[in-house]
């Protein structure tokens, strides 16, 4: 059963402990993988491969509490060997994830070995794990080079051993939607146990595989958040999911609107950056500069966007950005949003500057819109400013913690705040967040330094962006030869404008509960 009590018309195999854990570079201790674990559980996951049991001790105890602690049905991956399995059966896993080589190249290279053994082995293993009671999914690897015969062969008899499912693996990501849509097909007409797909990104193919797949009757689909994964990845959970609910029709049962959310964790424990131009997720997914295509979706977002996905149904927000693509219409309506109103004539020239900003190749922030407004408009007087930055004081070394001293005025009054860091940048940083109190309660969701200059006094450009609670977002740069300073400039940039778009929701807000 999927979420809610539904039945899932295709279920969801999320492998981003296991396969996708498989990136280079990644590590998740077990409070990770815990962690990763229960939030796949609040999607709605259908199984969970928690892991490889036999690998080590702190596998086993991963799969062991993740299968302890969720609700989903957890899986743990052997290879065809008895210790394999066994360790999968101590952690208490419902389900096995069996595998075996049959491509004869792997046969011969990999295992050394004969397609006699690997039936034999298929076989035995298959009949290890339903006589110790357990879910058995077996997967012949490498199955898009194996030859499409013995494909058969060795799924007929892991059918007769009893296998609850099969799993056809595009391990080397050479699939094409043509041939993945084959041989599901094929291998459906043989076999009556439902059949998996699990599909690498090797080809940028994965996603649409998985897709063919579905639509030649596969009935579970093999996922990691984010697309993480061995090499180019494993197919993208969120677009996986988006793609069977919003093109096909296909429910799966997962809880949508927990997907940013999701992709957001995995990104943090990760350290591996979702691209601006990642499907579903991306900061640009649901983003717009062009005039055309903003004025478009300010009247109606089915013009410019898919129409049959949004981006609330993830956890998502719409974005309009300004740059040298930037229009009229969305100019106005980001300036409106924190109490600006420029006359006509007022409007065009502010748009004349923020269009030959951008010609320039730099990247228009909100704060340079906002800054650009204000020159233009003379309407910010610095009484106004919620946060004025008046002095910073840092202290480091190799035997003192970073610590960072902030003289600013905050709403008019004067108030110092030091704080520690694990570097003075976030020593200041966190200075700055704890003068504001809780409200608004704001997150650094984005942070980048660059250094505009060669040499040992080049000179740092900080980009950065404030989120509140809300999702509402500013971002801001600043440049200083300090790379401490112009951090702090920029997070003073952009909470202020922040603050003012907050203030002006609420007075709107009120606003309209007084009428």
């Amino acid at each position: 059963m999927g979420v809610d009590g539904i039945t899932p018309e295709v279920q969801i195999f999320d492998t981003t402990l296991r396969d996708g854990e498989q990136t280079p570079g990644i590590a998740f201790s077990v409070q990770d993988k815990v962690k990763i674990a229960q939030k796949l559980d609040e999607l709605g996951v259908h199984v969970i491969e928690a892991g490889f049991p036999v690998n080590s001790q702190e596998e086993f105890d991963a799969v062991r509490q993740i299968a302890e602690s969720v609700n989903a049905t957890v899986c743990g991956l052997a290879r065809v060997v008895p210790q394999d399995i066994e360790a999968v059966l101590r952690t208490g896993a419902e389900m096995v994830h069996v595998f075996v080589s049959t491509s004869d190249l792997q046969i011969a290279k990999s295992m050394h070995t004969t397609r006699e053994v690997v039936l034999g082995k298929t076989r035995s293993a298959i009949r290890h794990i339903k006589d110790a009671g357990r879910i058995c999914m077996y997967s012949p690897m490498d199955a898009t080079r194996t030859d499409p015969a013995f494909l058969i062969e060795v799924c007929q008899a892991a059918e007769e051993a009893g296998t609850d499912w099969i799993n056809l693996p595009d391990t080397v990501g050479v699939g094409t939607p043509s041939t993945i849509a084959t041989m599901v097909e094929r291998v459906r007409a043989a076999v009556k146990v439902p059949i998996s797909i699990h599909c690498h990104n090797d080809f940028g193919l994965a996603v649409a595989n998985s897709l063919a797949a579905v639509s030649a009757g596969a009935r579970m689909v093999q996922v990691s958040l984010n697309g993480i994964g061995e090499r180019a990845g494993n197919a993208a959970f969120e677009e996986v999911v988006m793609g069977l609910r919003c093109l096909h029709g296909i429910d799966c049962a997962i809880r949508m609107e927990k997907i940013y959310e999701a992709s957001r964790l995995i990104e943090r424990l990760t350290g591996i950056p979702v691209t601006p131009n990642k499907p579903v997720i991306g900061a640009n997914a649901f983003s717009h500069e062009s005039g055309i295509h903003a004025a478009g979706v300010l009247e109606d977002p089915k013009t410019f966007e898919p129409g049959v996905m949004t981006p609330e149904m993830v956890g998502h927000r719409r974005r309009l950005v300004v740059g040298k693509h930037t229009g009229k219409h969305s100019v106005k309506k980001e300036l409106e949003a924190v109490g600006l109103c420029p006359s006509d004539s007022e409007l065009d020239e502010i748009v004349r500057r923020v269009k030959s900003l951008g010609g320039k190749g730099r990247a228009v922030m909100s704060a340079d819109l906002f800054a650009i407004a204000e020159s233009v408009m003379q309407s910010l007087p610095a009484s106004e400013r919620a946060l004025a930055l008046e002095q910073i004081v840092v202290t480091t070394g190799n035997k003192v913690t970073p610590t960072a001293s902030v003289v600013a005025r905050v709403h008019g009054e004067v108030r110092t705040e030091a704080q520690t860091g694990v570097g003075p940048v976030d020593a200041a940083l966190r200075a700055v967040q704890r003068m504001l109190g809780v409200s608004p309660k704001l997150e650094i969701s984005e942070f980048h330094i660059d250094a505009i200059t060669g040499g040992s006094d080049a000179v740092a450009k900080v980009t950065l962006t404030v989120e509140d609670e809300a999702g509402r977002r500013c971002s801001a740069q600043a440049a200083h030869e300090d790379t401490v300073i112009a951090s702090v400039e920029a997070l003073v940039s952009a909470v202020n404008h922040l603050i003012r778009l907050n203030h002006r929701a609420t007075t709107v807000t009120e606003a309209q509960a007084t009428r």
